[in-house]
């Protein structure tokens, strides 16, 4: 860790650092704890608020997403707010809550529909019963909507940005699935596995 300081400058820091051990017996794990100084972590873990996982995403995964989507909204539901001040509550912070998870994964169907629900809820109050319906709502302004994104396809549409960075090949992230996952290969002409299909189908 000292060279790798002296190389790159950058510092590790203790309280936000912890150890993995695989396969390691318990004598071996407290003399390293001992070394470092580090508390042994426990998968799974998350990054920047999103879980660390190789496996299809699913609906248990994304259970903090959906609770501090609820949370937000909540705290604002015994406020008087007006529609308009509703509506851009739900444009500028609870529809954003979402970006970052949909420009990493592509999220489970029942976990769009549940934030939907929540959004839905907020904005029209009580029971998120509207007068307009949801796909409606959610066309741009000059269609007649509200400007409200709708959730599957603009996570798709953020998806699209993986692609792209793993097209150019400039981040260090796109060169290791160029050579891991996609063995040099073709992107277009990649086998699509059972798996990606199942999770496209949504």
């Amino acid at each position: 860790l000292d060279k790798f300081r002296d190389a790159s400058g950058l510092t590790v820091n203790p309280q936000k650092s912890v150890v993995f051990f695989c396969h390691t017996n318990a004598r071996t794990k407290r003399d390293i704890l001992h070394r470092v100084g580090y508390l042994e972590g426990m998968l799974p873990v998350t990054y920047m608020g999103v879980p660390l996982i190789t496996k299809r995403l699913s609906k248990a995964d994304c259970s903090p997403l959906v609770e501090r989507i609820t949370a937000r909204a909540n705290s604002w539901v015994r406020k008087a707010l007006s529609f308009a001040g509703r509506l851009q509550l739900v444009k500028a912070t609870l529809a954003s809550m979402q970006t970052f998870w949909c420009s990493t994964f592509l999220l489970p169907m029942s976990i769009i529909q549940e934030c939907d629900r929540i959004l839905r809820r907020f904005l029209w109050g009580g029971n998120g019963q509207g007068k307009v319906k949801w796909a409606e709502v959610c066309k741009p302004f000059e269609e007649g909507g509200l400007g409200i994104h709708d959730l599957k396809t603009w996570n798709k549409a953020l998806l699209l940005k993986q692609v792209w960075e793993v097209l150019t090949g400039k981040s260090i992230w796109a060169k290791w699935c160029l050579s891991y996952l996609l063995h040099g290969s073709n992107f277009w002409y990649v086998p699509i596995k059972k798996h990606s299909l199942s999770m496209n189908s949504q």
